[in-house]
């Protein structure tokens, strides 16, 4: 009679998923708030220079300094981004540097680049994990980056 009681609440707690965030598995698009929300061992870091990469996590810095990734060039990162993902499916895609990205391409630049990511993501069994506040954004914008999520 225990087994059955405990078994239904576990089926009430999965149905009920607006409650049951630690049950949830991630969506193609996760907006989170620390690298700890991060499950996947296989891990690409985009961040800024300075920043350790937790072990076992490749990171790609972006900054306007010589021998970086140039923030303002994105399809150049988004390219590199994809051949990481072919190379490796499976691989989260953990973008730490959010809004340093949009403040050099704007915002509308800079979710276009999220959308074909998102895309590339979905083909590969891939996931992509924003590192942010909504309190970065104004409201508009973060409807939009919420949006994205599964």
């Amino acid at each position: 009679m225990a087994i059955k009681t405990i078994a239904s609440l576990l089926i009430q707690v999965r149905t009920e998923s607006s409650h049951s965030i630690y049950l949830q598995e991630p969506g193609y698009f996760n907006i989170v708030s620390s690298r700890e929300a991060v499950r996947e061992r296989n891990v690409l870091l985009v961040t800024r220079p300075g920043k350790e990469a937790p072990f076992g996590w490749k990171a790609l810095f972006v900054s306007t300094l010589p021998g970086f990734l140039d923030p303002r060039e994105l399809p150049k990162l988004l390219h590199t981004l994809i051949d990481e993902l072919r190379k490796n499916p499976g691989t989260a895609v953990v973008i730490e540097c959010p809004e340093y990205l949009a403040l050099h391409n704007g915002f509308r630049g800079f979710f276009k680049f999220l959308n074909a990511l998102r895309d590339h993501a979905m083909l590969m069994e891939s996931r992509i994990y924003l590192i942010t506040e909504p309190s970065v954004w104004n409201e508009r914008e973060f409807a939009f980056l919420r949006r994205m999520e599964d």
